[in-house]
């Protein structure tokens, strides 16, 4: 469900299997994400979501997460291959403001 690809420090966490972040693996997503942001080898983290055609509350809770994790450690955290109706969303929600979204 979820794919990590570590280079040199650079993680990318891509969501596969699945087209949607809720409630149901939006915990195993958050888990994985920490994860990579905490550790000390770590620079930069991307959570790809090419896949992603919707998001709950439960995913944007994910953001979140993965913001205050970043700021925690002093690593950076991007959004990778947001899709139009998960990046409208995210733009209602003013988290664009907050967060690097790569389009």
């Amino acid at each position: 469900m979820v794919d990590v690809q570590d280079t040199n420090g650079t993680v990318t966490v891509t969501v596969t299997a699945t087209d949607r972040i809720t409630v149901l693996n939006a915990g195993e997503i958050k888990g994985v994400l920490i994860e990579n942001i905490n550790k000390e080898t770590t620079k930069d983290v991307s959570l790809d979501l090419h896949n992603i055609k919707f998001m709950d509350s439960t995913g944007i809770s994910v953001l979140i997460s993965g913001i205050r994790a970043s700021r925690e450690t002093g690593h950076s955290f991007k959004l990778k291959s947001v899709q139009t109706d998960v990046l409208k969303l995210l733009v209602l929600m003013k988290i664009d403001k907050i967060l690097d979204i790569e389009k």
